[in-house]
């Protein structure tokens, strides 16, 4: 029972309701996040701030419903669903509805679907999972930036609300079953419970970076951070001075990491417990400290750091979307005086939200809270309002954004509808025989659903081939399998997967069987791509199992692609060593092929697009200011793989720019066929080679 005293005694001495330091910390770990997406190169770490803004949540609410349990011995689970509702939904609605007319004004009609389905993500609450799965495909890397990215943080805070209460009532009712106080087993569940997602947070941060940042089982322990330091017992015994010499320390743990922490380390493992724990000690000591002038408390507690955090989830939750959308409409990342523009924009409509739409919906109306709590009434009754009006909302959001996806839906019923090769030639328009171009056709496809113009290897997992987990009897294509079928393997990355869908088009007029082992950003090389401090050998490993898989299949060609080593550095910020360069590594995946005695032909790759050929035929309405000059889709060295290909016997070569550069330039759009999606062709212009290709193979 002397436990539960405490407890209590704990308990009460947190609700202090005067914290405004809280309100300036709030403001402190906004401004890191501002900052840091405004300029990154200025504040490297400065994405730590949400870590803050994890810990101050996991404190206040934490210690709310341990405070309700120890009173209540329970906790009403849609009271707090409801203060969750009016505190979080209506300004994250508004930004969301923002976003999609902000999307249909601004933005190219190739970003509509991605965005529209961004807007569901957010409303479900699960954007974390859906950045998680996309950062860490390749095809997430050449994605244009959500303004909707941010919403990742809010989905992990939300899935802690949606189980912390029914923790509470967990540990309430066994504590009423073990005869003990209805708060005895609080601290210590929050502790294992944070010590456990501590350790699972150090193991994935350590194996998957990227799924550990965006995780929520990555991220609990940081909120039972905040929720212990409220928990805990009062600082009764520590002085006023100590206290605030605790709090500096801990403002230290916070701004100092800002300055050498960066996204490529394990984050946010070990290394988070930082500003984590730095974080924790301010709010501890925060009302200890408050009678010291020079205290961080008193700092922080000043009116216009409470001003800031008064208004820091509305400007977290505006102050992205307003730098997407800025950097797409200049085309650039902005300037120092660009981006403090941007950050005073952000800060004037995050005071017009909080003030307009946060306090409007937070603080219902005096005559409506008596009538809701009038007795007698039911507990949904008191709040069938909040939900149903939460509802309401955010199907009428949804809607909303079903609109510009479907008008981008109807253009993407095109790419099933087969092509007329005489108004559509594409790469025949530049063949030794050229096909006439029609003038006045419409380029097709359609730049809005351009993205969506994929290969066959972009479905299931014949894209990402691993050699220890797809079947042999998986990824083949073309023709039936029959006996003396000739077969060729298509190995490499996803540039060497472009090349899948033309053979298949062979294979409509001559008997051939294809097998995909391509993987996305995976060169077929012996040596591993580095990126910052991280080497992937995964992809170096998996080749010399699949090399081994082609030698026992004894195809009868291997044709293999890749990007340039120039567009590895540009795409996704991949370099190879001087003692391991990507050269070597192909010679010896080619030697191993060309020893069995196989016929392996290599092809050239295809020219690298300078910017973003989609959106600027959507903005300028035509191709002529859409090309790139040859000379810079042709740059950045050697193609790595044509050189090695140079250095082993026997090995064929193939180059096919001269279907994409004439003149000094490669267009955007030939044969009335636009030809890139990105720095992939699209799959319409890909099939266009199909003559060309078989004839360079000696296929026909």
């Amino acid at each position: 029972m002397r436990h539960a005293s405490a407890m209590k005694r704990g308990i009460r001495t947190a609700t202090h309701p005067a914290r405004p330091d809280i309100q300036g910390l709030r403001a402190l770990a906004v401004g890191l996040v501002v900052i840091y997406h405004l300029r990154p190169e200025a504040l490297a770490g400065g994405f730590i701030g949400v870590d803050v803004f994890f810990v101050i949540s996991g404190f206040l609410i934490i210690g709310s419903l341990a405070r309700e349990t120890t009173k209540q011995g329970s906790v009403s689970i849609l009271a707090f669903y409801a203060r969750r509702i009016r505190r979080l939904f209506p300004a994250s609605a508004a930004v969301l509805a923002a976003v999609l007319l902000g999307t249909v004004l601004l933005l190219p009609q190739s970003r509509w679907q991605g965005i529209s389905a961004d807007v569901i993500f957010s409303l479900l609450q699960v954007q974390n999972w859906h950045q998680a799965l996309s950062a860490v495909s390749y095809a997430g890397a050449t994605e244009a930036v959500s303004p909707l990215q941010h919403f990742w943080s809010l989905a992990v805070e939300e899935q802690f609300y949606l189980v912390i209460p029914l923790f509470f009532l967990v540990l309430a009712a066994v504590a009423r079953r073990s005869g003990r106080a209805s708060g005895a087993l609080i601290v210590p569940a929050m502790a294992v419970t944070a010590l456990a997602s501590f350790a699972y947070s150090i193991h994935l941060s350590n194996s998957e970076h990227t799924m550990a940042y965006f995780a929520t089982g990555t991220r609990i322990w940081e909120l039972a951070a905040g929720g212990l330091a409220a928990l805990l017992p009062a600082m009764g015994r520590t002085s006023a001075v100590r206290a605030a010499v605790l709090g500096w320390a801990g403002m230290a743990a916070v701004v100092v990491p800002v300055f050498f922490l960066t996204t490529a380390m394990p984050f946010p493992g070990s290394v988070a417990a930082i500003p984590v724990l730095g974080t924790a000690a301010i709010l501890r000591t925060g009302a200890a400290a408050s009678s010291v002038a020079w205290s961080v408390s008193r700092v922080l507690g000043i009116r216009p750091m409470t001003f800031i955090g008064d208004v820091s989830y509305s400007l977290y939750l505006w102050h992205w979307p307003v730098i997407v959308f800025a950097v797409a409409l200049l085309g650039r990342a902005p300037g120092i005086l660009e981006a403090a523009l941007l950050a005073a924009l952000s800060l004037v409509l995050a005071a017009a939200s909080y003030y307009g739409v946060e306090q409007r919906f937070r603080h219902p109306a005096p005559r409506a809270t008596a009538r809701h709590a009038a007795p007698g009434r039911s507990a949904w009754a008191g709040h069938r309002r909040v939900y149903v009006a939460a509802f309401c909302s955010a199907l009428l959001v949804a809607v909303a954004s079903w609109t510009p996806w479907q008008v981008v839906e109807v253009k993407r019923a095109q790419l099933s509808t087969a092509l007329s090769d005489r108004d559509y030639p594409g790469a025949q328009a530049w063949s030794e025989r050229p096909a006439a171009v029609p003038a006045g056709m419409p380029v097709r496809p359609d730049p809005a659903v351009a993205m969506q113009d994929l290969p066959a290897t972009a479905a299931g997992s014949c894209g990402v081939y691993d050699p220890a987990k797809v079947p042999d009897s998986d990824c083949w294509f073309g023709s039936a399998d029959q006996p003396g079928t000739p077969e060729i393997v298509v190995v490499g990355d996803s540039h060497a997967g472009q090349f899948v869908d033309p053979l298949i088009a062979v294979s409509e007029k001559i008997p051939l069987r294809i097998r995909a082992m391509v993987r996305n950003g995976c060169p077929f090389a012996l040596t591993p791509p580095r990126s910052a401090d991280t080497v992937y050998t995964n992809c170096s490993a998996q080749n010399a199992v699949t090399a081994a898989k082609i030698i026992e299949q004894k195809p009868d060609l291997v044709l293999v692609a890749g990007m340039r080593e120039a567009g590895y550095r540009k795409a996704l910020g991949w370099r190879w060593t001087p003692e391991s360069p990507l050269v070597d590594g192909y010679v010896q995946t080619l030697s191993l092929l060309r020893d069995a005695g196989l016929r392996v032909a290599v092809l050239a790759d295809t020219p690298f697009p300078g910017g973003n050929p989609v959106e600027c035929l959507q903005e300028h309405g035509h191709a002529d200011k859409c090309g790139t000059p040859a000379a810079e889709a042709l740059a950045g060295g050697e193609d790595s793989l044509v050189v090695a290909a140079g250095r082993v016997p026997g090995v064929e070569t193939t180059d096919l720019s001269r279907h994409f550069c004439r003149d000094g330039v490669c267009p955007a759009v030939i044969g009335n066929v636009l030809v890139y999606r990105d720095n992939h062709m699209t799959n319409t212009f890909a099939k266009s080679l199909a003559p060309d290709l078989a004839v360079a193979l000696r296929l026909s």
